[in-house]
């Protein structure tokens, strides 16, 4: 036996699965981006429609760590309560069983030529949403392909005497056997990282006959539990919040492992009795042709019966980690500026990291406002002029600090394989950050003016200071306007849009006549030089606030993508 070449085609073919895998999941995350983002609107309904999300959301990005990264990150910015982490956790496990059923399909056979039609649908058709199919067939040939050659490359080991001694320690002949089973399914997952690879190795194996369906079924027991390292490892560094996320995700999956290691032989007798063909029925080839599909459901029902027993005691599973980690008894300190609803476990998903950064947009928005109610303060002469601005100045740092975040954040998700549209929405996104920054400089500038004009001992007349306290509130309310369409509030898009354009052309058009009967004073002598530059100065910050609006108002709109 070349043991080179059986290594070569069991990695090779291992690679090419979880290469399937990826291409797969980012062309359902292309086509799927708005059903993926309206199916995280739903989490805060209850524990079972949180269930549903972990199992949708799995299905798609085809990993139930990806998932769980994503949950414990979600819990760690506060945007999740304990119990709605759970019960996406409980989700997942049932989502990542899709992976199983898909290599047990008869059509596993065709990775070629599905790889084929993909490519073509890629790259000869013109509508988008053909595309994205044929990026789905072609991951999923490249899946079938990888599966395909690791279970060829399995098959010279069925006659070397040392490897079928080394499985027959993985029989489950009896409990001992089936923990090292566990152990064994549990190390394998912890070094490939993927539940899933794992499972389509099970099969490989006992496809050629290497493995029986006991021991198998071991193997997927210990899958669920080496797919909790990830959450764990997510977890470090985090607050107590998200390490009782991660600690959930452990407590159900080992708990789920032992009641059915309890049960194990009549579970196992149970899934015999459901799926059509004797396991371990051995064709004229030496393979088991039923034992595939007796694997996949055994890992489906295994999770389904959990979540089916756990989705009764989600409120006690919470109570139990929030014993294991209890709350700190002094509060943790505050970091560096930290995101409420973005982070890095987003990364992997694109279309949902895509909802949570016009969250954050939104929030930045609010700490723009802020600043622009107390610029009007300001003006009106309701506050301390330096005691605000210090405030200001505080806040527009905070401002800047979102600019770059979010920049950064989005950068990083422009990289990865995104639909046309969610490209658009990307680059839109960060110019509305920008536009969002600007305008908030704008307001710093108007507020320090006023203040230096004030200190300089100048007084505006009270036609001035009218002008500019309407000109500051009308800005501000087509500000909000603006804003609020940010967060999906539209009605009409195109009456909104004309709106928009229409009311920059009329405080564009109110700045010019102020300016040019400022003027007209200004050589009648009525205003003073040095009075009249701070003045000016602050309509043209005026002036550009309106610009800013205008841009934030058509990237709210959608119109900046349209087609």
């Amino acid at each position: 036996m070349d043991w080179k070449e059986v290594f070569f085609q069991v990695f090779g073919g291992l690679g090419l699965f979880l290469m399937g895998m990826k291409f797969m999941s980012d062309g359902i995350q292309k086509a799927a981006g708005d059903g993926l983002r309206k199916t995280l609107s739903l989490l805060t309904i209850n524990r079972y429609v949180a269930i549903f999300v972990g199992f949708f959301v799995t299905a798609i990005i085809q990993s139930s760590s990806a998932t769980t990264v994503m949950v414990v990150g979600f819990v760690n910015a506060g945007m999740m309560t304990l119990v709605q982490a759970i019960g996406i956790i409980l989700g997942a496990n049932i989502g990542t069983t899709a992976t199983g059923w898909l290599v047990v399909l008869p059509i596993v056979k065709y990775g070629l030529p599905i790889i084929g039609l993909g490519v073509l649908l890629r790259f000869v058709s013109k509508r988008m949403s053909l595309k994205y199919i044929g990026e789905i067939l072609f991951g999923l040939g490249i899946l079938f392909l990888g599966m395909t050659t690791m279970s060829e490359g399995f098959k010279p080991l069925r006659d070397d005497p040392g490897f079928i001694s080394f499985f027959t320690l993985v029989s489950g002949s009896d409990y001992l056997h089936i923990l090292l089973g566990v152990a064994i399914g549990t190390l394998t997952t912890v070094v490939v990282q993927s539940s899933s690879a794992t499972i389509g190795i099970a099969i490989a194996l006992a496809s050629q006959g290497l493995l029986n369906f006991e021991g198998a079924a071991s193997l997927v027991l210990g899958d669920n539990i080496g797919t909790t390292i990830t959450a764990l490892l997510a977890s470090v560094g985090a607050n107590y919040h998200a390490k009782r996320a991660a600690i959930a995700h452990t407590c159900f999956n080992v708990l789920g492992v032992i009641v059915i290691l309890i049960f194990f032989y009549p579970f196992a007798h149970l899934v015999d009795s459901i799926v059509p063909g004797m396991p371990d029925l051995v064709d004229s080839n030496g393979g088991k042709p039923h034992i595939g599909t007796h694997i996949a459901m055994f890992h489906s029902m295994f999770n389904i019966t959990n979540v089916v027993i756990f989705s009764f005691l989600i409120g006690f599973l919470a109570k139990v980690v929030t014993f294991i980690i209890p709350e700190p008894k002094e509060k943790e300190k505050k970091g560096a500026f930290r995101f409420t609803h973005i982070h890095y476990g987003l990364i992997d998903t694109p279309a949902i990291g895509i909802a949570e950064s016009e969250k954050e947009l939104v929030a930045m928005a609010e700490r723009v406002k802020k600043n622009g109610v107390r610029v009007q303060a300001i003006l009106s002469g309701e506050r301390s002029t330096d005691d605000v601005i210090k405030k200001i100045e505080e806040n527009e740092n905070l401002i800047d600090e979102y600019r770059k975040m979010i920049t950064s954040f989005l950068l990083s998700l422009s990289q990865k394989s995104l639909s046309e549209s969610d490209s658009h929405i990307v680059g839109n996104y960060i110019t509305a950050a920008a536009n969002l920054e600007k305008f908030g400089d704008y307001l710093v500038n108007i507020a320090i003016q006023y203040r230096n004009f004030i200190n300089s001992g100048l007084t505006l007349s009270a036609q001035g200071k009218s002008e500019l306290t309407n000109l500051l509130a009308r800005n501000m309310d087509y500000y909000e306007r603006a804003v609020k369409a940010l967060e999906g509030d539209i009605v009409d898009v195109n009456e909104f849009l004309k709106k928009a354009e229409t009311e920059k052309k009329d405080i564009k058009k109110e700045i010019r006549e102020i300016k040019f009967a400022h003027f007209n004073r200004l050589k009648e002598g009525t205003c003073k030089e040095e009075a009249s530059l701070a003045f000016v100065e602050m309509l043209t910050n005026l002036d550009g606030m309106a610009s800013q609006v205008h841009n934030i108002a058509e990237i709210s709109s959608g119109h900046k993508f349209w087609s």
